[in-house]
């Protein structure tokens, strides 16, 4: 197209502005800040449209005429390199600058990448509200809460049973079992404390801001959530001498961040440890609750079949009443697992959309 247009441009130059070197100049200019071809085909162009105008001007006026416009000639080369630099160098800055661009974004995108990582990471150690106060710069956190129940459990059998099979064959036990555990958790949104060993730390109304400020209903999502965690150990476990004791109890708590390297949320005070008393007195395969938390679930009238113990928990106290829950027949139970998974179900695919829209703005850039 443009060796057409040049040859246009020398056929009118020719007929009717007796071939200028102004219009060859002007046209040079023109193909030089062409810029959908190459720099060395556009100079070619124009090394070419001199080498016509010189072919020209021999034409019309033999050797002394090409003698005579040689200063044109040298002008019209000058000019066309000059020219052509000045354009090269404007191009490879623009080149430069895009190049820039491109990994500057880069940077931004991964910086965001690193930032969501982190958050996640902030996330899947500490709860939602928490994680607000750090990164609002708030390093000391400490709070205050009361009727909160608290589950501990442990597995009876579990070291004479890591003993007896591979190593390979533990790890993939206990990754089925924390991974099944942890499913349980997350659907009834509780909070895991810790894990200390092979036993689980978990609370029901601490932090605030959970699915539910009701101390009653609380205490049990608790309860279904020990109930379930019985029924799915033989599930990722078919050794019949592993059991777990499962130890609930409501009370007040203090709970903090602590640690600056790896901070985790816990929970501190005499519930704690009653807690891990009504563990440790339990039965393999039960689920024992302290009175108190037993209180907290006739509060609303729950539909549990218990069964009524008394036992010495203080070394040095009188007998105290607690409780196995045997069995649960709570129709309200199951109307808050339906609202709580719906709820996580909506959470999970915003997070998908807000991670596609992610990657698809990454794409584009």
């Amino acid at each position: 197209m443009l060796l057409a247009q040049g040859t246009s441009i020398l056929a009118a130059g020719e007929l009717m502005y007796n071939s200028e070197s102004s219009i060859i100049a002007m046209f040079g200019a023109y193909v030089l800040f062409y810029t959908v071809c190459s720099i060395s085909q556009r100079l070619l162009i124009c090394v070419f449209s001199v080498v016509c105008f010189v072919a020209l001007q021999t034409k019309r006026c033999k050797l002394r005429g090409l003698w005579e416009s040689g200063t044109n000639i040298v002008f019209l080369l000058v000019f066309f390199v000059g020219l052509a630099c000045g354009v090269r160098l404007q191009e490879h800055l623009e080149q430069v600058a895009h190049y820039e661009k491109r990994h500057m974004t880069k940077q931004l995108e991964g910086i965001k990448q690193t930032q969501t990582a982190s958050l996640q990471l902030l996330n899947d150690m500490l709860p939602p509200n928490v994680v607000d106060q750090v990164s609002a710069g708030n390093s000391l956190i400490a709070e205050f809460h009361s009727d909160v129940t608290i589950l501990f459990t442990d597995l009876k059998g579990f070291t004479a049973y890591s003993a007896r099979i591979p190593v390979h064959e533990l790890i993939s036990f206990l990754n089925a079992m924390y991974s099944a555990f942890d499913e349980i958790i997350a659907n009834w949104e509780l909070h895991k404390v810790e894990i200390i060993g092979d036993a689980y730390f978990v609370s029901a109304g601490c932090p605030s801001g959970g699915p539910s400020e009701n101390p009653s209903e609380n205490a049990m999502r608790a309860v279904e959530v020990a109930l379930a965690l019985l029924r799915t150990l033989p599930c990722v476990c078919d050794d019949a001498s592993v059991q777990m004791r499962v130890g609930l109890h409501t009370g007040s708590v203090v709970a903090g961040v602590v640690g600056k390297k790896g901070p985790r949320y816990h929970l501190f005070g005499a519930a704690v440890g009653y807690a891990e008393k009504m563990e440790s007195f339990g039965v393999p395969g039960r689920v024992h609750i302290s009175d108190a938390t037993h209180s907290q679930l006739e509060t609303r009238g729950q539909e549990y079949e218990f069964e009524e113990r008394w036992l010495q928990v203080e070394d040095d106290g009188d007998l105290q009443r607690t409780w196995f829950v045997n069995k649960s027949n709570s129709k309200a139970a199951l109307q808050i697992q339906k609202r709580l998974m719906m709820d996580r179900r909506s959470t999970l695919s915003l997070r998908r959309s807000d991670v596609k829209h992610r990657s698809s703005s990454s794409q584009f850039f």
